[in-house]
């Protein structure tokens, strides 16, 4: 059950960062906001991947279905936002944070705990979850 609420989590988040992206109309921060959403886009589709494969070992054209519909989940949101697009910031506000709670919800709730809650390589996960924090707040910190 668990690589489900994960697709319907990650896809979510997908199709509300692509909603974010379709809204943008500035290209440096469209720039951003497509850089922002490849960095991750990996490391979400990996972990979806390994919790589809483990629950459904041989089942490829299955799991091939499950993870074609969360690729499309992203393209489909960056349609809706250029559909929707107009020059009210607070639309494109409202969508980049229910991106980035939705993102942060599924981290928290499903990937994290489910990585640590597994003792193999428990201290080089810490370590890369730390390093990875601590990048994100060195690249906060930077100037535009």
């Amino acid at each position: 059950m668990t690589p489900f609420i994960l697709l319907i989590g990650l896809g979510a988040h997908s199709i509300f960062e692509g909603l974010a992206l379709g809204l943008e109309s500035d290209a440096k921060d469209t720039a951003v906001f497509a850089l922002a959403i490849c960095v991750h886009k990996g490391a979400a589709a990996m972990s979806l991947g390994i919790s589809i494969q483990r629950s459904f070992p041989g089942r490829i054209g299955f799991n091939v279905a499950l993870i074609t519909v969360f690729s499309l989940c992203t393209p489909l949101g960056v349609i809706l936002g250029m559909l929707l697009q107009d020059d009210n910031d607070l639309v494109e506000i409202v969508f980049s944070s229910i991106a980035a709670g939705t993102f942060l919800y599924i981290a928290c709730s499903e990937v994290i705990i489910e990585e640590f809650s597994d003792g193999i390589a428990k201290w080089w996960k810490w370590l890369t979850f730390l390093l990875g924090i601590a990048f994100i707040v060195v690249m906060g910190l930077l100037p535009e």
